[in-house]
């Protein structure tokens, strides 16, 4: 009786395994329950405003033809523009050829503006001495000048070394200056020339010779130093600015510079001086005589056609 008994206990127990082991395998195959589609679906983008309407594109000007009107400088009409111009570009390109053109330019001229005639009556005229036979004075200035504060002596300058030292030919030109200072002991002397030295832009063409000058004895009050300018139209333009308004004294100018370099100094110089007195009706000075360091002809005069890019300058204030 025992034994039946648990034979059915055994046979109820593998019963119940069969039906825990059907149930795994339901759990185990059975599929997903369903996911609504609204679930599944990507989340709509975000609505965006409709892009805005690209702006008008502005049509260029069209292109003319017209050139701009002719505009001359100022103390210049059209037509007296056009004489001085005529008049500068023949001597530049025919010298004493083109007188006959310069005294019909210059007749015309003095019909308009008699004025602006007698400035450049004077500037041409000197413009063909300073070019055929100027006295040039070598190594020192000539007798019989001012022995007093009425004659300035002008030294140019020329570029410095990298460093800011003086080059030989620029030591040459303060050596002619010294002795022309020692010939006149009252004179004022202008040095001239800006910074020009890439290594030591503190150094200025002006301020090396100033220095150089006190060495050897000249004093300091006698030495003016205008130290801005790069071109010789410059040195011209700002040392004659610097004598008019602060040495009044000055009316003889004595240039000092290279032989080669002489004609286009002179020539500057005596402009500035020909344009103060148009303007104002005074001449503050002349240039009266030069000293030249003599460089063994290394390099030549400049040319009237060189020479003219300056001197237009005073006509044209553009070019």
């Amino acid at each position: 009786m025992k034994h039946k008994t648990g034979l059915q206990t055994v046979l109820l127990l593998l019963l119940l395994l069969s039906l825990a082991g059907l149930l795994f395998l339901r759990c185990l195959t059975r599929e997903p329950s369903a996911v609504p589609e609204t679930a599944l679906a990507p989340p709509s983008p975000a609505p965006t405003a409709a892009p805005s309407p690209a702006p008008a594109l502005t049509a260029a000007p069209a292109p003319t033809d017209t050139p701009a009107p002719f505009m001359p400088p100022k103390g210049y009409t059209e037509e007296s523009y056009r004489l001085v111009s005529d008049m500068v570009y023949a001597y530049a390109d025919r010298q004493e050829e083109a007188a006959g053109i310069i005294q019909d330019d210059l007749s015309k001229l003095n019909v308009l503006d008699p004025a602006l005639a007698s400035l450049w009556g004077k500037l041409m005229d000197y413009w063909a001495y300073v070019n055929t036979n100027p006295e040039i004075y070598s190594g020192v200035l000539p007798d019989g000048l001012p022995d007093d504060d009425s004659l300035c002596i002008v030294v140019l300058g020329f570029q410095l070394h990298p460093d800011g030292t003086m080059s030989e030919e620029l030591l040459g030109r303060c050596e002619t200056a010294l002795r022309c200072l020692e010939k006149y002991p009252r004179a004022l002397i202008a040095v001239t020339g800006g910074p020009t030295a890439w290594q030591n832009p503190g150094a200025t063409e002006a301020g090396v010779m100033a220095d150089w000058l006190t060495e050897h004895g000249v004093s300091r009050e006698r030495i003016l130093a205008e130290d801005a300018s790069r071109t010789t139209e410059d040195n011209a333009a700002f040392t004659c600015a610097l004598l008019r308004s602060e040495y009044p004294q000055v009316r003889s100018l004595a240039i000092v510079t290279s032989d080669y370099h002489l004609p286009l100094g002179m020539l500057l110089f005596q402009a500035q001086a020909y344009l103060y007195e148009y303007e104002t009706g005074q001449l503050p000075f002349t240039v009266v005589a030069n000293a030249a360091l003599d460089t063994g002809g290394r390099s030549s005069p400049d040319s009237p056609m060189t020479q003219r890019l300056y001197l237009w300058s005073l006509a044209d204030p553009k070019y």
